[in-house]
């Protein structure tokens, strides 16, 4: 049923994946196009991660919502989805932000029932 819910992501044009990864960097579960989901890949998702919550701290431990980091050709975007869950989206720079996010929002619920 998750791996539905992820799948529902890929059809937005330009994205190539979508993960639920724990913070440290272990993928839960993943739907993927076009794109591999290596070690190196896991590690990178995973500093993010932590990165984020040591700057969260620095804002008076303010509540994650999203990050976004873009690259050349491509953008991850970052969500929280319960305490140590979060989603994650990898998409072609040409991508649609907004409707990204709005399903990571609308399916936000859905994906923590899973958990």
């Amino acid at each position: 049923m998750l791996k539905e819910t992820l799948n529902r992501f890929l059809i937005i044009n330009g994205v190539q994946a979508a993960l639920v990864v724990q913070e440290n960097g272990e993928i839960i579960e993943s739907m993927k196009s076009g794109i591999a989901l290596d070690n190196d890949l896991q590690n990178v998702i995973a500093t993010i991660m932590l990165d984020s919550q040591v700057t969260a701290k620095h804002f008076g431990d303010a509540l994650l919502s999203m990050v976004f980091v873009e690259y050349t050709d491509y953008f991850l975007i970052l969500g929280p989805l319960m305490e140590e869950f979060f989603l994650v989206i990898i998409a072609k720079n040409t991508a649609n932000i907004g409707q990204i996010t709005y399903e990571m929002k609308k399916n936000q619920d859905s994906i923590v029932a899973q958990l």
